[in-house]
């Protein structure tokens, strides 16, 4: 009998580049983004923050494809203050201000893809 070991990175290599593997990811990723973009237009519905609700809707969702691989994110003007929340800033910095919190775009969106 012959055993060949191909480590973990040989055998992701081996299945991301069998037939079909990389669409389905892709597939994924858009059903991501998709899941993403209906948390961030709930999130507009509900606030009045520029970065979010505002005319030039500075922050919006994407997925991208890079062969084998693909991603959905958040693109803002920081994006990890509007997912995970932040202390206060600008004018409020300093201050006893409730920290904005975080909407979880992402994750509620990858959670809800099960």
């Amino acid at each position: 009998m012959v055993e060949i070991y191909l480590g973990k990175r040989g055998f992701n290599g081996l299945i991301a580049n069998m037939p079909g593997v990389g669409r389905a990811t892709y597939d994924a990723a858009k059903r991501g983004e998709r899941l993403a973009h209906a948390n961030l237009e709930q999130a507009r519905a509900t606030t009045t923050h520029h970065k979010i609700y505002g005319p030039d809707h500075l922050t919006r969702t994407d997925a991208r494809r890079d062969h084998p691989d693909a991603t959905f994110s958040l693109i803002a003007p920081d994006a990890l203050a509007i997912e995970f929340g932040h202390d206060p800033s600008g004018v409020f910095a300093g201050t006893d201000t409730k920290s904005p919190d975080g909407l979880y775009i992402l994750i509620r969106a990858a959670l809800e893809m099960g």
